[in-house]
């Protein structure tokens, strides 16, 4: 503008008179196309204003915890604009049962004090956004492992932390519309005894309710029925004559399966309840977790709600591993190697002698069978969380190849157990919103 004036002074000291006409004629275009700058610079920064305010405010106006109105919202992230006022604000906003999206512009015409020169009074300012907040609902399978080697201190730190895990994943916001299915395991799971007599398992004992699941099964598409499948004999292997912990392979009835639910204080109880056992069979409950969140375990469902075990508004779970308004959870937690399987040589030795079993299945075996579960359930679109508590070696490699990536698998120790929870709750919390 400077250079432009010096021009100007220089063409109006000139005293030919056609020197003097061409300034008179150039003078508005130059002091136009000059403070033409002026006025795009003032423009840009009002778009720049404005742009940063509609964005924050829709992102504001699409929370699904949000109760103003989304146009006082919007409004209220440029109120301190000197020009608010007089900004023409337009919005759709659509919500869904799980989702709310803000679609928005805004305008505001600007003055212009230099292209006026040229005919150009106003400049429109416009502004476009759009945000969306959209929940999943959740259906997770959460396995804990019951083990002997979980006991003192460990089995005290994983039940305070699974109980905080429990609040911290059914909050006030999440908990209509989530479930969480407690898979506790040792050698086997218990299934309920309950369930095991409604889909028609063939009962040997009284004494616990774990089923007999052929290796072809792990990782296959399709939840086997359960009608005359085998059931588990009571049995232990390392537990023989310890008094601190139930020495049996398959955990009673305290430890079984609790399905489907989203009763926090029901669910926190039931963590409370839980017993140690003999044995490492990962493997097995990594195959329930992934039963229990297939379409295919309607069977399972409608028997557990005829039991009692579950709430019926839940029978429409577990919905299609498609289903774009769902989103599945796996958290696998373990502090040791899979182990072997054993069996009693004799089924009808009493259990109160001590244990002469047989090796049924490999480490290597079971090994392979829990990894192609776990490639299995991401192959399906579930999300897997591991937790490693205190292993090393083999058990580390296995939990951190089964987890989704290994950022999903969390290492832990002690009392930072409660730790590992609270990011993988915080991780699901992410991962439901979609913004």
């Amino acid at each position: 503008m400077g250079s432009l004036l010096s021009i100007a002074r220089g063409l109006a000291s000139e005293t030919k008179g056609n020197v003097a006409m061409v300034f008179a004629l150039l003078l508005v275009p130059l002091i136009a196309l000059g403070g033409g700058g002026i006025d795009l610079a003032r423009y840009e920064m009002i778009r720049v204003e404005m742009q940063d305010g509609l964005d924050r405010g829709v992102l504001a106006a699409a929370s699904l915890s949000q109760k103003e109105h989304p146009e006082d919202t919007l409004r209220g992230f440029m109120k301190n604009l000197d020009y608010a006022q007089d900004i023409t604000v337009n919005l759709t906003a659509t919500k869904g049962p799980n989702s709310r999206k803000i679609e928005a512009s805004a305008a505001y015409v600007m003055n212009t004090a230099f292209i006026h020169l040229v005919g150009v009074r106003q400049l429109t300012v416009s502004v476009v956004s759009t945000a969306e907040e959209a929940k999943q609902n959740i259906e997770m399978s959460l396995m804990l492992d019951m083990s002997g080697s979980m006991s003192g201190n460990r089995i005290k730190n994983l039940k305070k932390a699974a109980q905080q895990f429990i609040d911290q994943v059914l909050t006030d916001e999440n908990k209509a519309d989530t479930t969480i299915t407690i898979v506790p395991y040792a050698g086997h799971v218990n299934i309920g005894a309950a369930i095991f007599d409604k889909l028609g398992a063939k009962r040997d004992h009284s004494n616990s309710s774990c089923v007999e699941l052929s290796t072809g099964s792990f990782g296959g598409g399709s939840v086997p029925s359960l009608k005359d499948a085998a059931q588990v004999p009571q049995f232990t292997q390392w537990n023989y004559g310890r008094t601190d912990l139930k020495p049996w392979w398959c955990p009673v009835e305290s430890t079984a399966i609790t399905y489907f639910s989203n009763d926090a204080t029901y669910l926190k109880s039931r963590i409370n309840q839980l017993e140690l056992h003999d044995g490492t069979g990962t493997q097995n409950a990594m195959q329930w977790g992934y039963m229990l969140l297939n379409p295919g375990a309607k069977a399972i469902v409608n028997a557990a709600i005829d039991a009692k075990l579950m709430d019926a508004k839940f029978a429409n779970r577990p919905a299609s591993f498609k289903d774009p308004d769902t989103m599945k959870v796996i958290v696998l937690m373990t502090d040791g190697a899979i182990t072997e399987q054993y069996r009693p040589k004799d089924y009808s030795r009493p259990v109160t002698q001590a244990p002469d079993n047989k090796q049924i299945i490999n480490a290597t075996d079971t090994a392979k069978m829990l990894s192609s579960v776990c490639t299995a359930a991401k192959a399906s679109g579930i999300t897997v969380f591991t937790i490693g508590f205190e292993v090393s070696g083999n058990a580390t490699t296995q939990m951190t190849n089964c987890a989704t990536s290994p950022g999903h698998y969390y290492p832990a120790s002690g009392s930072g157990l409660g730790e590992a929870f609270k990011s993988i709750s915080t991780s699901i919390k992410k991962l439901r919103l979609t913004q």
